[in-house]
């Protein structure tokens, strides 16, 4: 998300009296600030797609820290706070209230290739644990998955070929999916994918795509769908 919380106090005996550590005039902090290391996390979800701790450390520390706090004051922007303790991922989302105005602005629809892709990344996770060692995916392995839905233009190189760029750079937009320094063609999987695409929008995206492209392939999700519960 790049939508930022902007006011102007500027005129404001309140703002003046309120230096910016949150402490007023007399170095006392009002009754209902948040600490700082609150207020840094939760700047840091409203600025972000969503937080990991591998790459955010101290805004998911401060999350855990003042969960309460924070759920509280994002309930107030009418957002609410999904915090996944197991793969180390928190993100907010609209409350779904209607008549209420929306913070978050909606992102494009995702091309074909890239839901595609979205669906063998979200597999991938599935077969590992929260707590192992990140999950990597090849450029090949992705060009051999998205082959079993090119159809006639599998035998055009070049255009599968942008094609395959074209997904993998979506998915990199919304830092799901992101190239190592040592080799550009080995990717690692963000483990947002997993508490950010749930069964029920898996199942459906393969059941789109994959019964699609001929004979239906069975998946993790599909099997596990029944132990379950939908979002």
């Amino acid at each position: 998300m790049t939508d930022t919380l902007e006011h102007d106090y500027s005129g404001s005996d309140e703002a003046d009296a309120v230096d910016h550590e949150g402490t007023d005039a007399f170095g006392d902090r009002p009754s209902d600030a948040l600490p700082r290391e609150a207020r840094t996390a939760l700047v840091t979800l409203l600025t972000s797609r969503f937080v990991t701790r591998a790459k955010q450390p101290d805004a998911w520390r401060g999350l855990l820290d003042h969960e309460d706090d924070i759920r509280a004051r994002l309930d107030e922007l009418f957002l609410t706070l999904h915090l996944d303790r197991e793969h180390e991922v928190a993100f907010k989302r609209q409350n779904g209230e209607d008549g209420v105005p929306v913070l978050l602005r909606r992102e494009k629809p995702l091309s074909r290739d890239a839901s595609l892709l979205l669906v063998l990344l979200r597999q991938e996770h599935a077969y590992t644990d929260a707590q192992d060692e990140p999950v990597t995916v090849t450029r090949d392995h992705i060009a051999e998955f998205l082959g079993r839905f090119q159809g006639d233009s599998a035998h055009d190189e070049v255009r599968v070929d942008r094609r395959i760029r074209a997904a993998i750079a979506a998915l990199d937009r919304l830092e799901l999916l992101t190239p190592t320094p040592e080799d550009p063609d080995l990717f690692v999987v963000s483990p947002a994918v997993v508490p950010l695409i749930g069964t029920a929008e898996l199942l459906h995206l393969e059941r789109m795509f994959l019964e699609g492209a001929g004979a239906p392939i069975e998946t993790t999700a599909t099997a596990t769908a029944t132990e379950e519960d939908a979002e």
